[in-house]
């Protein structure tokens, strides 16, 4: 798993339950081995408002903000309008694992680097 989406309400609920830190964009979970996911902010499409059909195949895409506002589309709130259509969306974040490079030494960089490059 390198990454998954974390709503809004869900860290939410977990930052008050003591399950998670945050610092900065990066939230850590507290377990034994302390996973770190890098946040940036994002938008699961749920549905299109009104049962409409979905010209634009929006419809169960996770999507980073930046790539929403790259393609034209507004958000607000709970609501995503692209084109023509408006879109049900759920706000939140997508997670990108983050390995801790500082653990390992130059060699087992390289030899990381190599090989999930196919050298």
């Amino acid at each position: 798993m390198k990454k998954i989406f974390f709503s809004q309400t869900f860290l939410g609920n977990l930052v008050e339950e003591g399950k998670i830190g945050l610092e900065g964009n990066i939230l850590t979970l507290m377990t034994v081995d302390r996973p770190s996911f890098e946040l940036e902010p994002a938008y699961r499409i749920l549905a299109n408002a009104g049962n409409a059909p979905d010209p634009h195949r929006l419809v169960g895409r996770i999507m980073y903000e930046k790539d929403i506002k790259t393609m034209g589309a507004e958000v607000y709130l709970h609501s995503l309008i692209y084109r023509d259509i408006a879109y049900d969306a759920e706000p939140g974040f997508i997670g990108e694992k983050k390995e801790i490079l500082d653990r390992l030494s130059d060699s087992d960089i390289l030899a990381k680097f190599l090989l999930e490059n196919n050298f």
